[in-house]
């Protein structure tokens, strides 16, 4: 009897075993133990540079673990591109702490699968100088597009903590000017800024002309908010207000100098002092965040804090004029 009773327990630890290693939706599937995002870079040959790269900066111990990430993961002709437009001859002459940067921006800390993904802004865990999470622009197409000139080359790859999209180029931290030029939303202004040069300005790093920046963006509804506010100022399309003489005015109007002003600092009262002076004064007194501009006409902050590492983008619903 001791020897069955020996033998049924032996058997039950070794059924206990194998039903351990099935998953939870009882088809009967055996959970891979090497299929995180990771692993897929060691088994992928055409991600061996990103592999090589993740080692290099102690990244593969996070794409390893049991969080749920979303990587978009350039190949290896993506890095190759990098590494020559750079001056590297290999990933090994790429400082460590710049790499880990990179590379941080190609991770979001949440499962971003193309049956979910809406078109927008997104934190990815790559920070800013302040240590605040750069935005990335995902164009949901399909394929999809980031910053308006990565493109996926192949989408939901499934791995155990995420999903995985390999792309074409390796993407640089953004710069104010990468972040309006990626939104479709952002069109009329990123003519105006292209119109005036201030584009360059908008992609000037920190430590240089003004940067950092604070930009209260109009949108494009904010465009047509302005042609329609007025019959009778001769601005009766959007390219009218493209053409103004003095449109480079205008636009610096919205923009700060020197400076992050993130929502958080955002307060009833606050005089905000724009690069061509006539500052605005902050209302939150009505609920919303609000300001009057030099031709006294309302404006309204509609959204805050998208990220570039040269400063800070609010929406605006109006293009707001210094006098």
């Amino acid at each position: 009897m001791k020897i069955l009773k020996k033998y049924s327990y032996t058997l039950l630890v070794l059924l206990l075993a194998v039903t351990s290693c099935e998953d939870a939706d009882d088809n009967g599937n055996r959970i891979d133990p090497n299929n995180s995002a990771y692993d897929l870079t060691e088994s992928n040959s055409d991600l061996s540079l990103f592999n090589e790269a993740l080692l290099r900066t102690s990244l593969d111990a996070t794409l390893d673990s049991q969080g749920i990430y979303t990587v978009f993961a350039p190949n290896n002709a993506a890095f190759m591109q990098f590494l020559t437009a750079n001056g590297f001859a290999d990933i090994a002459t790429v400082p460590v702490d710049q790499l880990r940067t990179i590379l941080l921006y190609h991770i979001i800390v949440s499962r971003l699968e193309t049956d979910v993904i809406t078109s927008g802004y997104i934190k990815t865990l790559g920070k800013d100088e302040e240590i605040e999470s750069l935005d990335l622009f995902v164009d949901a197409s399909s394929p999809i597009v980031l910053n308006g000139s990565a493109t996926a080359l192949q989408e939901d790859i499934f791995v155990d903590n995420g999903v995985v999209h390999i792309i074409d180029e390796v993407l640089a931290l953004p710069t104010l000017t990468t972040l309006i030029d990626a939104n479709p939303g952002f069109s009329n202004l990123s003519s105006g800024l292209s119109i005036t040069g201030l584009d360059t300005t908008l992609s000037s790093q920190v430590g240089t002309v003004q940067a950092p920046f604070t930009v209260f963006a109009p949108d494009n509804e904010g465009f047509q908010a302005l042609v329609d506010l007025d019959a009778t100022d001769d601005l009766d399309t959007i390219q009218d207000i493209l053409d103004l003489t003095n449109l480079a005015d205008i636009l610096l109007y919205h923009v700060l100098g020197n400076d992050r002003l993130r929502a958080g600092e955002i307060s009833n009262g606050l005089s905000v002092n724009t690069i061509v002076g006539n500052p605005f004064i902050i209302d939150t007194s009505t609920g919303s965040i609000q300001f009057t501009d030099g031709a006294m006409t309302p404006v309204i902050i509609s959204s805050t804090d998208v990220t570039a590492i040269n400063g800070v983008l609010h929406t605006i619903d109006i293009v707001a004029r210094p006098f």
